[in-house]
This record gives structure tokens, sequence and C-alpha cells, in this order.
């Protein structure tokens, strides 16, 4: 003996549809987190002053600062936190996404800052002596100030 039953569904395809438009919406915003459009005062660009600290020169150390911030472990447990509640807020669409992804790129503002503020070592007795401290990484505080983060897309 055999017994059947036919089972019908009708899925609403809306749903699915808004949650795929959510997701799409979140994977595009996409925090830039650096040195934008600031300069010197004598007009040098604060991104290229970031950019020789960051990868040496023949003038400068090799000072990584973003690339040590971005790879600590704190840094990265706090962004998987915030890209979590980013995440949920789209599937669940009663959060802001963008809100939650801005403050990813916040995030990485402040440990930045707190990367340039506390960095280790010494500058060189010239350089001392040249800025009257021993402070890596500032000079005018002009860099430090420059860190900024923008969402991929959006003007400077």
């Amino acid at each position: 003996m055999t017994i059947t039953t036919t089972v019908s569904t009708k899925l609403d395809m809306k749903g699915l549809t808004n949650l795929a438009r959510r997701m799409a919406t979140l994977a595009k915003l996409q925090p830039k987190v650096g040195f934008f459009e600031d300069k010197y005062d004598d007009g040098m660009p604060v991104a290229q002053v970031a950019a020789w600290n960051e990868h040496g020169s023949r003038f400068h150390p090799e000072r990584p600062f973003m690339k040590e911030t971005v790879n600590s472990a704190q840094t990265r447990q706090a962004m998987v936190r915030l890209l979590v509640k980013a995440a949920q807020a789209s599937i669940s669409g009663k959060g802001n996404a963008r809100s939650i992804m801005a403050m990813v790129g916040k995030l990485l503002v402040g440990e930045i800052k707190a990367t340039i503020s506390n960095y280790p070592g010494h500058n060189s007795l010239s350089t001392i002596e040249a800025k009257g401290f021993d402070r890596p990484l500032y000079d005018t505080g002009k860099m430090l100030e420059s860190v900024k983060f923008m969402f991929a897309g959006d003007k400077a």
C-alpha cells in the first residue's frame, strides 16, 4: 500500500529580492581609510608624507603604522564584530548598514591615530635636533589630524 500527498508552496520572491538588494548595498559600502586631500602649508600632500613613513624612502625609515594597525588582533576583532552587525542589519532589514559600516571606518581612523601617537622607536639625532623632540611619525600634527575615512566612490 502506498500513501502519497501533494504539497504545494508559494514562494514569496519579494522577500528574497529585498534581501538580495540589501546585501548588494552592503557589499558596495567599502570604507576607505587614509589621507585624502589634506596638504601641508608648503603644498606637500599629507598622503605623500604618510606613504614615505609607511613604506620608507631613501630619507625615511619604514614605519608601517597603517599595516601594523590593520594587522593587529585587537583591531581585526573589533572590525569583525562590526561587520557581523552590518550583515545582521542587512539581513533583518532593521538596521542601517551604512551607519554600521561608517563605524568600521571611524574605528580604523581612531586605531591608526593611536598607532601614530604611540609609535615606538626613535628618530635619528639629526631629526631630533631639527624637530626639537624625539617622537616618530609626529612633527606638526598635520598627518595625525589628516587621517579620515570615506566610502569608496564618494568624493574627498
